[in-house]
């Protein structure tokens, strides 16, 4: 296999990282760069991350995130779990909004909308509170009425069953 040349990347930029100087890393086909971040940290990047922009920080970047996602953490969505309320507002929004779901066509393809205000959760938990068990989200009174408040209810799959509309030819 043939000799490779090095490419220069001292003054490369990658998102807050400069390259200062080249580094001799722990593998010898690999050509890596000490980076200094505009954190004022230096890290140690192997250049074809820094080419393709796969490294952005010395990491100062995900741990202001964590932070401040941290402060915005509403508590219903931990290590991939949901909570069943959390679900129920996804799926809400998803049925509404998502041209790719099954279900689409019988909300959003309907003209069925979420409000501008339920688009937060914390907004709808606040009207709503927590899914009781054994509950769903049902608009009532209005079956074809929006997602909104006074319209919506937790209702149970009798009461659910009551408020259905009726089906019409186009729905199957």
């Amino acid at each position: 296999m043939g000799k490779t040349s090095l490419i220069n990347m001292l003054g490369f930029r990658s998102g807050r990282l400069m390259v200062i100087a080249r580094h001799d890393g722990p593998r010898r086909d690999r050509v890596y760069w000490v980076c200094r971040c505009e954190c004022g940290n230096q890290t140690v990047v192997a250049g074809r991350e820094l080419r393709r922009h796969a490294v952005k920080s010395c990491g100062c970047w995900r741990r202001e995130a964590s932070a401040w996602s941290a402060n915005r953490t509403h508590g219903h969505a931990s290590l991939g779990r949901l909570t069943p309320t959390y679900r129920t507002w996804i799926y809400m929004i998803q049925r509404c909004t998502n041209p790719n779901r099954a279900d689409y066509r019988l909300y959003g393809g309907r003209g069925i909308k979420v409000c501008k205000r339920w688009r937060d959760f914390a907004a709808f938990l606040a009207d709503m509170g927590e899914r009781p068990k054994g509950k769903t989200l049902d608009r009532y009174p209005n079956n074809n009425g929006n997602y909104q408040p006074g319209n919506c209810r937790w209702a149970t799959p009798k009461q659910q069953a009551a408020n259905r509309r009726r089906k019409q030819i186009h729905d199957k």
